[in-house]
């Protein structure tokens, strides 16, 4: 039985909210150092981020926060694909009693520069292996080209397209185990953006400030905004401006306060154990937030 979980204070949501900027920050660097960065290297650089910032930390005498990653593999890394990229798992335990399990699922997709056609890993790239990182001579001859590479608000998430295959499997999904999905979206630290490669000189973004980075919006949003596109049609930036959150916002002001997100009613949850029990599941990484209050003072 879900019990109702203790009111959490600001010191913690602006804690998590903290580092979900930072890794946030991290992965839109990666992004605008270099434009063409796959996807699934965007994500990493969330797991990698909450990795390395994730110690378990205590504030003040009542609260202690942990932060895990853990990256599996989906789907589509096996010849398939998943419904989400990035699960979410949020555990609230009150001096060691659980109050409160709710999940999240993201399937993040990236903008792309007006220059680069669809272009993500493939069934056939993890057969290759790492005979990819050994270009031939005419691809190592075009490497070294100067190409300009530019983001503007008609820039396309062109790994989605409306009614395919996936677009369609999502909201099935959503209506089957009544388990939202939700889309994180890549982006630069802002727009406009450009940049030319090779870099010209030492690009050093760390001083430079996110004003936009990974945002997350629901995928029924997702759809409502392009009800009225035609098939295949590609979303531009434009197109899904107006929906959601910024991703550490989305987290610490929505997904802890159980705005959004899927509640589960127990550890043997049915919707629990579809989305994390199983490895044949519909996500590919996992991040669990746990939050424990230890004292009793106010």
């Amino acid at each position: 039985m879900v019990t109702a979980a203790p009111e959490l204070p600001a010191e913690v949501l602006d804690y998590v909210r903290g580092v979900f900027a930072e890794c946030k920050r991290r992965a839109a660097s990666k992004m605008s150092r270099m434009p063409t960065t796959h996807e699934t290297a965007l994500d990493f650089s969330l797991i990698e981020g909450i990795s390395a910032l994730g110690a378990p930390q205590q504030l003040g005498d009542r609260w202690v926060i942990r932060l895990d990653a853990h990256y599996l593999g989906g789907g589509r890394h096996f010849g398939e694909w998943e419904i989400g990229d990035i699960g979410l798992i949020v555990v609230i335990r009150e001096h060691g009693t659980v109050r409160l399990r709710k999940v999240a699922i993201l399937q993040c997709k990236r903008l792309y520069p007006n220059e680069q056609a669809f272009e993500e890993d493939t069934p056939l790239d993890y057969a290759i292996g790492f005979a990819r990182l050994m270009p031939d001579d005419v691809t190592a001859l075009a490497a070294e080209e100067q190409r300009l590479f530019t983001f503007t608000t008609d820039s396309r998430y062109r790994a989605l397209s409306v009614a395919d295959n996936q677009y369609q499997v999502i909201e099935e999904y959503e209506e089957q185990h009544q388990i939202p999905v939700h889309y994180l979206l890549h982006h630069p630290l802002e727009i406009p953006w450009e940049q030319t490669i090779p870099l010209p000189t030492i690009v050093d973004l760390e001083s430079r400030e996110c004003r936009l980075g990974a945002m997350v919006t629901r995928s029924r949003d997702v759809r409502a905004s392009l009800d009225e596109k035609l098939p295949a049609y590609r979303p531009t930036f434009s197109d899904l401006s107006g929906n959601g959150w910024p991703l550490e916002q989305f987290v610490a002001d929505e997904l802890l306060t159980c705005r959004e997100g899927y509640i589960a009613q127990g550890p043997n949850d049915s919707g629990l154990f579809q989305v994390f029990n199983r490895r044949t599941g519909p996500i590919a990484a996992a991040i669990a937030i746990t939050i424990d209050r230890i004292g009793t003072s106010n």
